[in-house]
């Protein structure tokens, strides 16, 4: 990072909270900041692989969130335009009750994402969803060696791995039981 010139530096500090693993992700950004580190994200004008990169991760997050929240009974806001980024989200809502949303076509590890949540297989889950953007990365950079494109996969990469080699199954089944109380609590109210 230390050698690339400013305004790649300051398009992959800006890409990093919209794109990270790290179980952070879900206690500490909120639609609004998510929001702002978007827009943020956008002023530094990113290349056009970033801009597609930071647009695959927030559309897969969205899909998991979408999958997570039918079963529950919850459904996308009427606003459905504030709701997600991307073509897809007019998809999830017009087509809230088929499976897949009508897009495994088009993101074609839905099946399997699915079915791994349904099962509560969250190592599994993180391992499809990694793995995904681990071929989506590898492509890049095997395309464009000795580019800002290929440092992005590296570096990208590297938070994947290290989000992997983090994970604690049994921490994660603490939290996870803390979690659900919080929920639980909040709705007893």
């Amino acid at each position: 990072m230390k050698r690339l010139g400013n305004e790649h530096a300051e398009q992959l500090r800006a890409a990093r909270p919209l794109v990270q693993w790290s179980a952070e992700r879900f206690t500490d950004q909120t639609d609004r900041s998510l929001d702002a580190n978007y827009r943020r994200f956008q002023q530094t004008a990113p290349s056009a692989l970033l801009h597609e990169y930071v647009t695959f991760r927030l559309t897969q997050r969205l899909l998991l969130a979408a999958l997570r929240m039918r079963p529950i009974g919850q459904k996308p806001s009427a606003d459905y335009r504030r709701w997600g980024l991307g073509s897809c989200v007019a998809s999830i809502h017009q087509h809230w009750d088929v499976p897949y949303f009508q897009l495994e076509h088009l993101f074609t590890w839905l099946p399997e994402v699915s079915e791994r949540l349904s099962a509560g297989d969250a190592v599994g889950l993180e391992r499809i969803l990694m793995g995904t953007c681990w071929r989506w990365l590898t492509r890049v950079s095997e395309s464009s060696m000795f580019s800002f494109e290929a440092v992005m996969a590296f570096l990208f990469k590297w938070d994947m791995l290290r989000a992997w080699l983090a994970f604690d199954s049994q921490k994660a089944k603490i939290q996870f039981s803390a979690l659900i109380d919080k929920v639980t609590h909040v709705a007893n109210s």
